[in-house]
């Protein structure tokens, strides 16, 4: 069982394509569409709702499960645990490392760049340049030599030849000494080839492959073979690795050298090796290929390849991320569940059951892997009536938190009554270190609190327990400074606290909220009271966008009305530092003497620095500003304000 828990951890950790810039604050994740969520058994069959967004590493998961074939154990391993990366720099993971920093006298060392740059004009690339496999060879070549003479000079020319991974040309000098005059030689044309000197390396091995007494020999004709490989000599490449895999007399390196020529096949022969790809990886029982077999058939994907002549699996791929583009008249043609799935979601984008479609996505059963993701369709295109007795049934059973999520908000669109749009509306976000494990709300629910409800039953909800304490008590201050706002004659004490409070305002966040917790504190990121027209934030919240409000179904014609005239109200609101300087500014002016008018003219001038802006908003920094300095001149607080902004 441990070790099917490694196996997952490691399928998963894929990384997914991110933004690259930034910054951006932490969202909650309530479902991945490039992906499975992480730590679940996704690699053991347990597929959730699937998205033509994944992927295609996971697609190609997707498929075997789908069509029947699934992963064994050690599939898992070999699509996963290949070390995409090399040997981290930590001396405990590299082999070499840990092996030479044990014998006497050595100075250790801690760490070990294996990546090579190429910078040339308009290009600068990276390159894994020393694999395992160096590593490897090197710490088991060091206990053959560990306890001869010249064991320290073996060790300080090989920590030449590992310099070179990531940059110079360091090449061991010549030895005098017999005993270790092959292993040099071997060393020399090692140092050659990683610093991509690879027609002078090839030389030298092919010179140690004539040397019969070189413990080097065997290995040196594969190894010239390599050099034309990183040289991008492919034809030759193809003809001398053939040369190993025909000779007899070379079979220890012959499942190494087919290896090797299906990495050349890749460049030399793209659309005829995808298609081979494709139908082996979805063969059963490939555990001994499918690692280095999905790595060549994503970058032939991800090079726009496409086999000749057409295999299933790429077929379903380009259709399925496609929407399921051309799937129903698949499906009609094969019957099979991978075209199923994908005519399902074809159907449900497009809102059109075809009969024949949904009765056999009715019968597929819950151990299908296939299971939510048909029936996730059949909610979107059923009768509300039966999809909402249909998404009830799902709820009940045991499903990844993305699939859970995403039911529950196809049954808040479904809610009758307000009860049970409160029932539904809480999510949990996908479990990712470091981030929340508490229930909050998405943005379906967040756009209905925020526009569509009245006060009324916005203050009923702030109360409920059916929703989670964190949605209760920002609901509870959503409702205290909306109440604040359509008071005609608001109280200072409260505009003054509001001032004080820039993590508060009238806007209700999905998600994680607002990145700095602390409602006293600035937000750097300028998400601080609210923006014009009571819109959040730019870098959140959707909310208060122009348009009609989100469909609430379950409100009455009365509810609805009283909503859309508050939320008019709101809506013509100015950005926060706008309103709490009038506030403020027009109080200070009927009540010079109280002792609160000269923090709150600083921290209106504050405001108007890390808040939204508008027009406006530099003239209100401006007179709050002179007047303050005007009227309060030696007052600490004048002190503290230097400068007004616009």
């Amino acid at each position: 069982m441990a070790l099917r828990i490694l196996i997952v951890l490691l399928i998963l950790a894929v990384p997914l394509e991110l933004p690259g810039c930034g910054p951006f604050p932490i969202e909650a994740i309530f479902h991945y569409e490039g992906g499975p969520d992480p730590h679940t058994a996704f690699v053991l069959g347990e597929l959730g709702i699937l998205h033509p967004a994944y992927v295609r590493h996971y697609q190609v998961i997707v498929y075997r499960y789908l069509s029947g074939a699934g992963l064994s154990e050690a599939e898992a391993r070999a699509i996963s645990a290949g070390r995409q990366y090399g040997f981290s720099y930590n001396e405990s993971d590299n082999p070499w490392l840990a092996a030479r920093n044990e014998v006497p006298g050595i100075t250790p060392l801690q760490r070990l760049d294996t990546y090579r740059s190429v910078e040339k004009e308009g290009l600068y690339n990276t390159y894994l340049n020393c694999n395992d496999d160096a590593f490897n060879t090197a710490a088991s070549t060091l206990e053959r030599v560990r306890n001869k003479p010249y064991a320290a000079d073996w060790i300080a020319a090989q920590d030449m030849v590992f310099a070179d991974c990531s940059q110079g040309a360091n090449l061991p000098p010549p030895t005098s000494d017999p005993q270790l005059r092959a292993d040099r030689a071997y060393q020399i044309a090692s140092a050659k080839f990683y610093s991509e000197q690879y027609d002078a390396a090839r030389e030298d091995f092919q010179t140690i492959a004539k040397d019969a007494t070189s413990p080097w020999h065997e290995i040196a004709p594969y190894l010239a073979a390599r050099c034309l490989i990183r040289a991008g000599k492919w034809p030759e490449a193809e003809k001398e690795l053939q040369g190993i895999v025909d000779n007899p007399a070379m079979a220890h390196w012959h499942a190494s050298a087919k290896g090797l020529l299906k990495f050349v096949w890749v460049r030399l022969y793209p659309m005829d090796r995808m298609h081979e790809l494709a139908v082996e990886l979805a063969k059963p029982n490939s555990q001994a290929t499918i690692g280095q077999d999905l790595v060549d058939y994503r970058r032939l994907f991800d090079q726009d390849f496409r086999p000749e002549p057409g295999d299933d699996l790429t077929d379903w791929i380009v259709s399925f991320q496609a929407g399921g583009k051309g799937a129903l008249e698949k499906w009609r043609a094969t019957h099979s569940m991978p075209w199923l799935v994908a005519a399902m979601e074809s159907a449900g984008s497009a809102g059109v059951a075809d009969p024949e479609l949904m009765a056999s996505a009715a019968a597929v059963t819950p151990d299908s892997p296939a299971y939510l993701t048909v029936n996730y369709h059949r909610v979107q295109l059923l009768p509300e009536n039966e999809a909402r007795q249909l998404t009830d049934r799902l709820l009940i059973n045991d499903m990844p938190v993305s699939a859970r999520n995403q039911f529950r908000a196809e049954r808040l669109r479904m809610a009758r009554n307000f009860d049970e749009f409160l029932r539904y509306a809480p999510r949990t976000p996908v479990d990712e270190e470091g981030m929340p494990n508490e229930d909050t709300i998405d943005r379906d629910s967040a756009e209905v609190f925020d526009r569509a409800l009245p006060m009324a039953l916005l203050r009923k909800a702030s109360t409920s327990l059916l929703l989670p304490d964190k949605t209760r008590e920002e609901l509870q201050r959503v409702v205290s400074i909306r109440t604040l706002l359509l008071n005609p004659a608001p109280d200072f004490g409260e505009v003054f606290h509001l001032l004080k409070t820039p993590g508060d305002g009238p806007i209700v966040l999905a998600g994680y909220g607002r990145g700095t917790k602390n409602l006293g504190e600035l937000d750097m990121m300028d998400d601080n009271w609210w923006c014009a027209g009571a819109n959040g934030p730019p870098h959140w919240s959707p909310q208060g966008q122009a348009g009609p409000p989100p469909a609430a179904n379950f409100l009455s014609p009365a509810e609805r009305t009283e909503a859309e005239a508050e939320w008019k109200k709101f809506a013509a609101l100015p950005a926060g530092p706008d309103w709490l300087g009038a506030q403020t500014i027009a109080y200070a002016r009927a009540h010079p003497e109280d002792p609160r008018v000269p923090e709150a003219l600083h921290l209106v001038v504050r405001a108007t620095r890390y808040g939204c802006k508008d027009g406006n908003t530099g003239d209100f920094s401006k007179r709050a500003f002179e007047l303050l300095h005007r009227r309060y001149a030696t007052n600490e607080w004048a002190k503290k304000t230097p400068f007004w902004y616009k």
